[in-house]
């Protein structure tokens, strides 16, 4: 076999299934071949003992001719006696090697001098004519007797050597049955490992791919067709995280941009202080104590520091950085999201935080804050003056789904949780599109109102911190949304408390 042939073969799903189906030909071809052989084997066997049951029956029909004529002295029986003399002849001289097989020479000579014997006799007898029967047919019939006996024990032998035959071809059939079924479950079973081994391997990377496990596929074969595959799959898995990242990317500058009314809100508050400070100091120069000077001074520095952290806290949410876990403390981070999105709140709508002051839990907290960022105005968007939006984080422990419609990675986790929940009293979710809100690209809105990005990416952003997200709604009884992330190894059970309002 040429090099490139055999490294086709190694190196080449299709040329293992190739050979693996040539073998299969192979053994079955082979096995068809020594049947064959088996069956002209048997076939000359059923063909010999034909010819000695024809011997035998030959012999029987010469011994009737011979009683026939003793009985009634017919000269036509005499001449069919002879006839069939000859005939039993000629098969002996014809079937000389075959007989040869179920008798020994010795007794083929016998059985040949034997017949001789009788025709000489009867020949003798019909010459003679005037011999008395009765000194004659007893030495004839002994000869024939011995005759038929020969005879019949040559075709009684091939019988039982065409049965041993058959019960020997019948064994060696099943016996060949069996090793080729075992040849083809080996061959299956090494097609297996070696086929479907590597396609089970690149399921289980897949799975891992899908929980966030791994990042990319590894050849679990040298063959030509799982290395092109996974090279194309990865190719994928890249393209879409450059897509992801670059959908991720748009949703948060778009939630940047609505959220500036928000921020021009909370800045205008400090910037309010620090404007009315100066002007009191302006106004009061030359004429005001130190003491009094010193504290208007304070406030501008305090308020300066608000408007600082206030501009570092919208950098952070815009810019861009790697996934990261920390530990964060929640209300902090919900209350300043409601800041940001404070332009978008009606002024007759409340936003209540339900979530105790020490509560933390590990999580990036940028992705964290896109997360409020997206539920808190997907809850404003239909909510009308006078509505309400609860914010309520706990401590939990779990051991299942949440329920309503779930995904992520750790919805069927089990043990202690962060778990959040959005609940606003808007006209809620109708029942045929609660399945498909987090689907990418999924809107109600008009067009130019939104790609639809939203909430698929909270679900990322959930599930890329293992975490699990559900959403619950009842039309015209408003929509309830939780969200579970991981709670850490070493955090302590705490109470619900900490009630705000703004």
């Amino acid at each position: 076999m040429p090099a490139h042939k055999g490294a086709w073969l190694r190196h080449s799903l299709r040329g293992k299934i190739t050979l693996g189906y040539y073998a299969v030909a192979v053994a079955i071809l082979v096995a068809s071949v020594f049947f064959v052989g088996e069956l002209r084997t048997l076939e000359a066997r059923v063909v010999l003992g034909q010819r000695a049951t024809d011997l035998f029956n030959t012999v029987l029909e010469i011994r009737r001719f011979e009683r026939n004529y003793f009985l009634h002295h017919e000269a036509v029986d005499l001449e069919e006696n002879a006839r069939y003399i000859k005939l039993a002849q000629e098969m002996l001289t014809a079937n000389r090697a075959g007989f040869s097989a179920i008798a020994t020479q010795a007794r083929l000579a016998q059985l040949r001098a034997l017949l001789d014997d009788y025709q000489r006799r009867m020949s003798a007898f019909a010459a003679g004519g005037q011999q008395p029967v009765e000194s004659f047919e007893p030495g004839v019939r002994s000869l024939g007797k011995e005759v038929v006996t020969i005879a019949e024990d040559m075709a009684a032998l091939e019988r039982r050597q065409i049965q041993t035959t058959l019960a020997s071809f019948s064994t060696l059939l099943l016996g060949v049955i069996v090793c080729m079924a075992l040849l083809i479950v080996l061959i299956g079973r090494a097609l297996s490992l070696r086929v479907v081994g590597p396609l089970q391997e690149m399921e289980a990377s897949v799975v891992a791919i899908s929980t966030h496990r791994r990042e990319s596929l590894s050849a679990p074969s040298n063959d030509r067709e799982i290395i092109s595959i996974i090279e194309a799959f990865n190719r994928m898995l890249k393209e879409l995280d450059v897509r992801q990242k670059s959908l991720m990317r748009s949703e948060r500058l778009a939630s940047l941009g609505t959220m500036l009314s928000g921020v021009a809100h909370e800045l205008n508050n400090p910037l309010s202080n620090i404007s009315t400070s100066c002007q009191i100091l302006q106004e009061e120069v030359g004429e005001s104590d130190p003491a009094t000077q010193r504290v208007y001074l304070a406030q501008i520095d305090q308020q300066t520091e608000r408007a600082r952290n206030i501009v570092r806290a919208l950098l952070d949410f815009s810019r861009e950085q790697a996934f990261r876990k920390e530990s964060v403390l929640l209300k902090p981070l919900v209350t300043q999201t409601v800041g940001f999105v404070r332009g978008e709140v009606s002024a007759k709508s409340v936003v209540q935080l339900f979530i105790p002051e020490d509560l933390t839990v590990p999580a990036d907290p940028q992705r964290l804050q896109q997360v409020f960022v997206n539920l808190i105005r997907n809850a404003l968007e239909g909510l009308g003056p006078g509505g309400q939006i609860r914010i309520s984080a706990q401590l939990k422990h779990v051991s299942g789904p949440p329920e309503g419609t779930a995904l992520g990675s750790g919805c069927d986790g089990e043990g202690e949780v962060v778990e959040i929940s959005v609940i606003d009293d808007g006209p809620g979710i109708a029942r045929e599109i609660l399945p498909r809100i987090f689907d990418p690209f999924f809107t109600t809105k008009e067009v130019g109102h939104g790609m639809g990005l939203g909430l698929f990416v909270v679900y990322e952003i959930v599930d890329e911190h293992d975490g699990c997200i559900s959403v619950e709604s009842t039309p015209g009884q408003g929509a309830t949304f939780r969200i579970r992330l991981p709670s850490g190894k070493s955090r302590p059970r705490l109470s619900v408390g900490g009630k705000g309002e703004s």
